[in-house]
Formats: structure tokens, sequence, C-alpha cells
């Protein structure tokens, strides 16, 4: 789907093409997403599987990596078909975040999922 500049988004629609170029009501949002990590406490690889457990027990889908010799990772985060997630989802990602002793750092921020760069 094309990318919609803000002027374009704004444009009066109708219902159906709304819906169909998902803005107005119909804008779904996602999270970008970094997590930062000891790699004295946990391997690049095992710290991954540990997010992407948690991501798929929300019903989510996650798309991104990171270095195998980093402390971090990055990706998106949304929800595999129609859908949008939202503010909990957030407090969500924090306080599972606070629950893992091998995280030092995460930044998050609700985009919109379609028309954001």
């Amino acid at each position: 789907m094309k990318s919609l500049s803000a002027h374009e988004i704004n444009k009066p629609r109708n219902r159906r093409l709304r819906k169909k170029l998902r803005t107005a009501e119909f804008r779904e949002y996602g999270i970008d997403i970094q997590i930062f990590f000891r790699r004295e406490s946990i391997s690049f690889d095992t710290a991954l599987d540990l997010w992407i457990d948690f991501v798929d027990s929300k019903g989510w889908a996650f798309g991104g990596g990171g270095n195998e010799g980093g402390e971090s990772f990055s990706g998106f985060i949304c929800h595999p078909g129609r859908g949008t997630l939202a503010e909990p989802d957030l407090l969500a990602i924090q306080a599972w975040s606070k629950e893992q002793n091998w995280i030092t750092c995460v930044t998050q921020n609700l985009q919109d999922a379609w028309h954001s760069n």
C-alpha cells in the first residue's frame, strides 16, 4: 500500500476509501521498539527468543532483529491481521520488561502502522 503524506491522510474521503486506506477512524497503530540488555547476563539469541515468546503470547507480530554481537535489538510490533495496538499494550511491554533482570532500557513509540516514515 502506498504511504500517504500528512496532507493526503487528512483529505476528505468517503467511508469505504477511509477504510481501504486505513485512515481516520480506521487508522491502525503499531509500536516501534528498541530493547537494550546486558550481554554479561544473557546471550543475544536467548534474549531475542524470550522477547519473541512474549510477543507471541500477546498474539502480536514482530519484525526486526539486531546484531549478534550487539547489546540491543529493535523492530516493529503490530497485529498480524487488521487491528491496532494502544496505550495498554505499551504498559504491558513496560510491565514485562521490568520483570526481566537482563533488560537495561526499553524505548517504545506508538505510531501509525501504515503511514509513518
